[in-house]
């Protein structure tokens, strides 16, 4: 994952009951890009991230009308006071940071792990393997530790949203999003998945809704061992 570009702007993260600007976090592979869609095509808002993303493409670039932060820096005042701005980010935020208002957006682990697996191997060339992935041990780190630490840090008025469920039902999706920061909806419609398929195959790969991801027994059972009280939490059983 290419570097963040510029501080973070927190002066435009401001916690109250309509947020004009709010992180987008999700950890990686958990639907940021779903969310920044839904944004762009059906709030015309212009969506940006703290990573440097403009090598993905311009269709990449077009259809979650990105904008790079680093670049946006000079407008982000504009874009914040239009409301509906999004920030995506997989990092956590410093604990000396008060609460946030964010949207989190996550997924079934499972699910999460198998698409990451995918993405360290062909987008990165890393020869993951599901159980590293399931402990932990390599860039993003334990999801069940990610997840807590954001259910600890953003606002109590952050708006968490489950991947799953935004597929299942994207006008109520869009519903959330709309109250949350207090604007109205132009559409409930985004382009079809096959589009983003085709544009970076690479990165938008399935969108799973259900299955384990692919694990073995083993790996199952580990993955319960370690992140059953999280799946539970987030409404995810067994």
């Amino acid at each position: 994952m290419p570097p963040a570009t510029i501080e973070i702007p927190t002066e435009y993260l401001r916690d109250t009951e309509r947020p004009r600007c709010a992180f987008l976090a999700g950890y990686a592979r958990s639907g940021a890009a779903l969310i920044r869609t839904i944004m762009a095509s059906c709030f015309g808002r212009q969506t940006t991230s703290i990573y440097l993303e403009n090598y993905i493409g311009t269709d990449y670039i077009r259809l979650l009308k990105h904008v790079e932060l680093a670049e946006s820096e000079a407008i982000l005042p504009e874009l914040a006071a239009a409301g509906g701005l999004v920030i995506k980010t997989h990092d956590i935020p410093p604990p000396a940071w008060p609460r946030v208002p964010a949207i989190v957006i996550v997924r079934d682990g499972r699910r999460v792990f198998r698409s990451l697996l995918a993405f360290y191997r062909e987008c990165n060339g890393i020869d993951q393997t599901m159980l590293g992935l399931i402990r932990g041990e390599h860039t993003w780190g334990d999801w069940s530790d990610w997840i807590r630490t954001w259910a600890f840090l953003c606002s109590r008025r952050a708006l968490w949203l489950r991947y799953e469920d935004v597929m299942a039902d994207r006008r109520t999706a869009v519903n959330r999003l709309a109250a949350y920061f207090g604007i109205d909806p132009i559409s409930y419609e985004i382009p079809a998945f096959a589009t983003f398929q085709a544009a970076k195959p690479n990165i938008f790969r399935v969108a799973a809704t259900s299955g384990n991801g692919g694990m073995t027994e083993a790996e199952e059972a580990e993955f319960w061992q370690r992140h059953g009280g999280t799946m539970a939490m987030l409404g995810y059983y067994r």
